[in-house]
């Protein structure tokens, strides 16, 4: 997912600059993991389709140490654009991440790591739901009128949702390939994997 229309979505609600967008991107998309150099790369990217532009300066002046800090605002373009983007249809995510393949293309002997690498993604899925549910219980009483907290807090529950489809299905990956280790034989003409009588080569059933 690209940070132009979240960094052009956030300088349309209010202006600022490179490291303060920054910030209201990590607390609005927390785990959506944008890099701070994205934020810069898409500003660079808005300027040139003149979507942005600068409008003024913070930190400038003779009592102040601190460089110059380009602050941004929407031009009308930009405006028109995110509007056409916002009423777009919006693809499907993609289902297969690095993961996925790794499973997909398993050798029998990989399996042991790779039953540490799905339970470390677990835990840390666990935790970024902890943490998401620790501030959907600190959020106070949600008054109609705020619209942007509104939004904020009902793609958060969008997230708490996809974390534990996540952890269901790290989980069952988890139990069928702790099964298929515990269950094992080895046929002595390949090494083949054997499974309820059937010869695995590849764990392409997963």
């Amino acid at each position: 997912m690209s940070a132009k229309h979240a960094i052009l979505g956030l300088v349309i609600e209010r202006p600022g600059y490179g490291y303060q967008l920054a910030q209201r991107l990590e607390e609005r998309f927390g785990s959506s993991a944008f890099a701070p150099s994205g934020v810069y790369s898409a500003l660079d990217q808005l300027s040139r389709d003149q979507y942005v532009r600068a409008a003024g300066e913070m930190g400038a002046g003779p009592a102040r140490r601190a460089a110059p800090r380009t602050i941004y605002e929407a031009t009308e373009e930009g405006i028109d654009h995110f509007e056409t983007w916002m009423l777009g249809s919006s693809p499907t995510p993609p289902l297969r991440d690095e993961l996925h393949m790794k499973i997909a293309l398993c050798s029998p002997r990989n399996v042991p790591r790779l039953i540490d690498m799905v339970y470390g993604q677990e835990l840390a899925c666990m935790g970024r739901l902890r943490d998401l549910k620790e501030l959907s219980e600190q959020e106070d009483a949600i008054d109609p009128r705020e619209w942007s907290k509104l939004m904020r807090v009902l793609a958060r529950d969008a997230e708490i949702a996809l974390w534990r489809a996540r952890i269901e299905w790290l989980q069952s990956a988890r139990e069928m390939l702790e099964g298929l280790v515990n269950d094992k034989r080895r046929s002595p003409a390949d090494g083949a994997m054997l499974v309820g009588g059937r010869r695995m080569g590849r764990l392409r059933a997963l």
